[in-house]
């Protein structure tokens, strides 16, 4: 599957030919960037950080020096092979391993940056570094704004079935788990070569929304929760342990998916697999593509992320994390009538993303009553969904489950080791949103990032307090990543200081013109229930 390919970055004019180019050496020899006049950026797109991976084999370090005069990294390299590669404008191969580097223009080897590794969302499935609403150049921009001006980097690394295979057969072969691998080996590759940019790798931040917060989770625990050194804070943007099921039968459940994946390919085995038509494998994965996630492999993962934190066998760094008002209104099913509707949905996905005990059902619903006013998306009064009457609450309840529980038990237990911690609820509506939609899961992408581009599929738009909003986000950001502290250090924008979870298990709550800090007791009860039930109640699940 060959798509044209070319530069969507977004970015306006760029620079006449007359403006120096951008050359920087690393490992492998001479990489040729791109400056970017209108954002005064160098730009540095699509460096291989891997040799081209071999289908279902772990991803090694690029072995060859680049042919002379350089490595030319003026465009994005291959997208990986996703649910929404086909329509992303861009090629789409297997040799996909590649990393970003945007940079301030001035920047020199001596300069010693802070840096950020970007890791997309997309539920390991779907996404790419170089989705134009993605584009760093306006963190960037603003970091030199603030006089804090940081490197800020994004990677690809593989998806669907062909970064995560799972099942008996793969288990034995050692190959699950290869898109969390090939982000380990960015990270090393930014620790070895970053410093030729002008960053500093021991100031490295790991920051991902979504799939990408949620294998940052994962790398905080990878091999038992051994410290590498490859990052010293990370940010966590609705992150959470949808990924890895809370489910005793899970390697016979993704065994039996294999089985039937095998079944669909024509093929009999993983030999099979590894020579297949491309097409053929490509087409059978989109047909798969929530079924095959991140696997307690006995390597790379040796048990549940949950229990190896529990345990305390974690790489403990300061950290930034959060999570939307609405985010559970694209994690459940719609049409929900009942309670039973309700139940069925939680059951149903139990092999997925939830789990909850048979006799904590009657429970669940004392805690969260049919209240359409109190359901999501919030601040919706008390009209029904046209989906099904209950679908407010199933929102509710999906995202609390998913999402509001993990981020309340993270900053808690981070917050307990010692670590500076800053907690968020975003709770803004974009200007663009339906009233279905409201604050929900991903919206917080377009104020962090402060894309204006009206061509990217959601833009910042033009209401002036949605503009404020995000030069607040997009400078906490900033100054955590350059300092470990959201409050800006060099600038008069700051009107509400963030508290530290440490001090005061308090979040900041984002909306437009009127940020405030509240107490984090929202929903106490319901979420200490998921706490115990989708997060402690996974204790003991370990490698088959």
């Amino acid at each position: 599957m060959q798509l044209k390919h070319f530069l969507v970055f977004g970015l306006g004019s760029l620079a006449p030919a007359a403006l120096a180019t951008p050359t920087v050496t690393i490992s492998n020899g001479t990489v040729i960037g791109r400056s970017l006049l209108e954002f005064k950026q160098d730009v540095f797109l699509g460096i291989p950080y891997s040799d081209p991976p071999t289908r279902f084999e772990v991803s090694v370090p690029r072995s060859t020096r680049f042919v002379a005069p350089g490595f030319d990294a003026s465009n994005y390299s291959d997208i990986c092979y996703g649910t929404d590669s086909a329509t992303s404008g861009f090629n789409v191969s297997e040799d996909c391993l590649s990393i970003n580097v945007i940079r301030p223009v001035g920047t020199s080897a001596n300069s010693s940056l802070p840096v950020v590794i970007w890791m997309h969302g997309g539920g390991f499935w779907g996404g790419s570094s170089a989705d134009p609403q993605l584009n760093g150049s306006y963190i960037v921009e603003r970091s030199v704004a603030l006089g804090s001006p940081i490197i800020f980097t994004s990677i690809n690394y593989r998806l669907l079935f062909y970064g995560f295979p799972s099942g008996n057969e793969p288990h034995q072969a050692g190959i699950e788990n290869l898109g969390l691998k090939d982000q380990r080996l960015a990270f090393k590759w930014v620790q070895e070569n970053i410093a030729a940019f002008g960053g500093d790798a021991s100031k490295v931040t790991v920051m991902g929304e979504s799939a990408g917060g949620t294998g940052i989770l994962q790398h905080m625990t990878a091999y038992g929760g051994r410290n590498d050194g490859l990052f010293r804070a990370a940010i966590i943007e609705s992150g959470s342990f949808y990924d890895i099921p809370c489910n005793w039968n899970i390697s016979a459940i993704r065994e039996a998916k294999y089985q039937s994946f095998l079944n669909d390919t024509g093929c009999g085995d993983l030999d099979c697999l590894k020579t297949l038509d491309n097409d053929v494998l490509y087409n059978v994965s989109l047909t798969y593509y929530a079924d095959f996630l991140p696997s307690i492999d006995g390597d790379f993962m040796t048990k549940h992320a949950v229990e190896l934190f529990n345990e305390g066998n974690f790489v403990s760094v300061p950290l930034l994390m959060g999570v939307n008002n609405d985010e559970g209104n694209i994690l459940i099913n719609s049409g929900s009538n009942t309670t039973a509707d309700i139940q069925s949905a939680l059951t149903d996905l139990n092999a997925s993303s939830y789990s909850i005990y048979e006799d904590a059902f009657t429970k669940l619903f004392e805690l969260y009553p049919d209240d359409p006013a109190a359901g999501v998306p919030m601040n919706t009064g008390s009209g029904l969904l046209s989906t099904g009457i209950m679908d407010k609450t199933s929102y509710l309840i999906a995202g609390d489950a998913i999402e509001h529980s993990v981020r309340r038990w993270m900053t808690g237990l981070f917050a307990k080791a010692g670590n500076a911690v800053f907690s968020y609820r975003f709770t803004q509506v974009p200007w663009h949103a339906l009233m279905s939609s409201g604050a929900t899961h991903g919206t917080e992408i377009t104020y962090v990032f402060g894309n204006t581009n009206p061509s990217i599929s959601s833009p910042l738009g033009p209401r002036a307090s949605d503009y404020r909003l995000s030069q607040f986000m997009t400078g906490a950001w900033v100054s955590f990543i350059h300092h470990l502290t959201p409050d800006p250090v060099n600038s008069s924008d700051l009107v509400l200081s963030w508290p530290d979870y440490r001090n005061s298990s308090q979040n900041m709550v984002f909306l437009a013109d009127a940020n405030s800090v509240e107490e984090d007791t929202y929903r106490q009860e319901g979420i200490e229930l998921w706490t115990q039930q989708r997060i402690l109640g996974c204790s003991g699940i370990t490698a088959p």
